[in-house]
């Protein structure tokens, strides 16, 4: 008995790691082609209402679904009323949010289209893993995620109209608020004007989000919010640097790549000081063959209107002020705030097939990195994300810590509209 037991625990012991390792392996397929709308924020954003839209097989089961078709025709409804009555611009969007009971029998008739029409539930499954925009879902069978994600969307589209008409509800107000006074007769006028567009010219293959979803994309563009989709495609933004991949013996290298976290400056100089720091840093380190690659992060923040990329604005003075080769350093021209330069800095390695089971050493001020290497910093990665986008934390020194990248990173949120 005790043999037999002992032979049980060996055998356990040889498939658990095993198991565990397949389990960390991420389901999404790196050749995807992402289906486009046109609008990259949109896509970005909200990519299963893209899905839902522009895949035919999609959109006609949804066009041809009773309880969906009556949820798009009251929304025109309301388009009809709300443009000769509101008197400003959070009575517009109102009408348009969806509230939780919608939410849920939107979910339930989702769910239904799946089960009963084979032809809508293969091309959904062509999408939902392989796409690794739904990531955090990845473990869920197809028809959950559809509900969660449709769940996650409509709270996103939520977000927006709330947002951009009233001013409040925002993650991060102080970076992410509306260029106006929402509450001003100018702005009221102009959100009226976007909605007798949409009364003028109704669509007439409307779906049960689209309305909303119009009236999102317009605030976006209104309060010039188009942040998530500058620089994009980032294939082609750092098409030099990722053509060096195929040549990199990566045995040779301790870390896939050096991560600088961005720190905007105050005025309206390009570049901070305190960004300068961080990246002769960097190049320091990377003179001393540590990783093949530099990945700079931050995005348009600091000044409120900012013309500066931090991103961009860190890759030039590393090539034109620390000699590092341009064809060396990878710009994240997106993140926002700390969590989402780990985050981004992830899908750039995952989505470029880059050694996932390496380590990324990052760079910053000593007082930044306490702060990332600190329960505080995990807790509002979990308040914000839902998820850790590291692994394996440890601060190598005061200029540095190192992690695992995690493939949850992949999965958009749509309730940080700016850098999903």
């Amino acid at each position: 008995m005790i043999f037999r037991k002992l032979l049980l625990y060996c055998a356990l012991a040889g498939t658990i790691p095993a198991a565990l390792q397949a389990q960390n392996q991420p389901s999404f397929d790196p050749a995807y082609q992402f289906v486009q709308s046109g609008n990259l924020v949109q896509d970005k954003n909200f990519y299963l209402l893209t899905l839902l839209e522009q895949e035919p097989t999609l959109h006609k089961a949804l066009e041809h679904n009773k309880i969906l078709q009556q949820i798009y025709k009251q929304q025109l409804k309301e388009v009809d009323k709300i443009t000769d009555s509101c008197k400003n611009a959070a009575c517009f969007a109102t009408p348009l949010l969806f509230d939780s009971n919608e939410i849920k029998a939107i979910g339930n008739a989702l769910e239904q289209v799946y089960k009963a029409q084979p032809a809508f539930r293969a091309t959904l499954q062509q999408h939902l893993k392989p796409s690794g925009a739904f990531m955090r879902y990845e473990s869920l069978p197809d028809v959950k995620i559809l509900e969660e994600r449709w769940r996650e969307e409509a709270n996103g589209l939520n977000y927006i109209l709330t947002a951009y008409t009233r001013n409040t509800g925002l993650r991060y107000p102080r970076i992410d608020s509306a260029m106006y006074n929402v509450h001003s007769d100018t702005y009221t006028r102009a959100v009226r004007d976007i909605l007798v567009t949409y009364k003028q010219h109704p669509e007439a293959s409307g779906l049960f989000f689209t309305p909303t979803l119009h009236l999102a994309m317009d605030l976006l563009q209104l309060n010039k919010k188009d942040h998530a989709a500058r620089h994009e495609p980032m294939a082609l933004t750092n098409q030099k640097t990722l053509a060096q991949l195929s040549s990199v013996q990566w045995d040779k290298f301790d870390y896939s790549a050096i991560l600088v976290l961005g720190a905007g400056p105050d005025d309206d100089a390009p570049i901070s000081v305190m960004n300068k720091l961080r990246c002769r840093t960097a190049a320091d380190i990377y003179q001393k063959n540590k990783a093949p690659f530099v990945i700079v992060s931050g995005g348009y923040v600091h000044p409120f209107g900012t013309k500066y990329s931090e991103a961009i604005e860190m890759k030039r003075f590393l090539a034109d002020s620390c000699n590092v080769p341009e064809t060396a350093i990878l710009v994240d021209p997106h993140a926002r705030h700390t969590t989402t330069n780990l985050r981004n800095a992830n899908r750039i390695l995952f989505r470029n097939g880059f050694p996932t089971d390496k380590k990324i050493l990052c760079t910053s001020s000593k007082a930044h990195l306490i702060y990332v290497a600190s329960v505080f910093f995990e807790k509002v990665c979990l308040k914000d994300m839902g998820y850790l986008p590291y692994r394996k934390l440890r601060q190598v020194d005061d200029l540095s810590i190192e992690y695992y990248p995690v493939a949850e990173s992949l999965h958009e949120d749509p309730l940080d509209p700016l850098d999903p």
